[in-house]
């Protein structure tokens, strides 16, 4: 490989790294873990900044920005009275390729896309699981982004969060 190549292929390199998303599967998985909440570590160690916050005592909701990929984070925390524990993280991406390469990701942990469910799911267990839910191209506060849906649910036995605790974005 001549010196001419090599530059090249750094380019390339530096190019498709410059669009990818910055959060996987797994950086979810720590967001939404009860047993030690450390969303707002886990997120700003990825470069988000909390925009704001709403919290009661079942509900806890959190928007999140990384000002240098322009993605945007809202994340959702419940836990119900009998101790069903639900969350739900919005994450937008600024391009069809962040997205896109989002989705051909799932395979690689075991997500198997339901064509009934029309949702990428895992379930763990009758009572908990995860699911993930393309909402493809949306607009939100007046600009395009492509919107996907994680939940995660544990010990959710026959209930389910109230309605106005999961509200799709504008």
């Amino acid at each position: 490989m001549n010196l001419q190549n090599l530059y090249i292929l750094i380019i390339i390199l530096s190019v498709n790294l410059s669009f990818a998303q910055t959060l996987k599967i797994t950086d979810f998985r720590k967001i939404a873990n009860y047993s030690n909440p450390v969303e707002h570590k886990q997120l700003s160690s990825k470069g988000f900044r909390l925009l704001n916050d709403s919290i009661s005592t079942y509900h806890k909701k959190f928007r999140f920005n990384n000002p240098e990929t322009k993605e945007i984070i809202e994340l959702t925390l419940i836990t119900d009275k009998e101790g069903g524990k639900f969350s739900s993280i919005i994450y937008f991406l600024p391009t069809e390729f962040t997205y896109k390469n989002f989705i051909s990701t799932l395979p690689i942990f075991k997500f198997k896309y339901s064509k009934r469910n029309v949702r990428y799911q895992l379930p763990t267990s009758s009572y908990s699981g995860e699911n993930i839910y393309l909402n493809g191209l949306i607009q939100l506060d007046g600009k395009k982004y492509y919107a996907l849906k994680y939940d995660h649910y544990v010990d959710r036995a026959l209930s389910v969060p109230a309605i106005e605790s999961i509200t799709k974005p504008n």
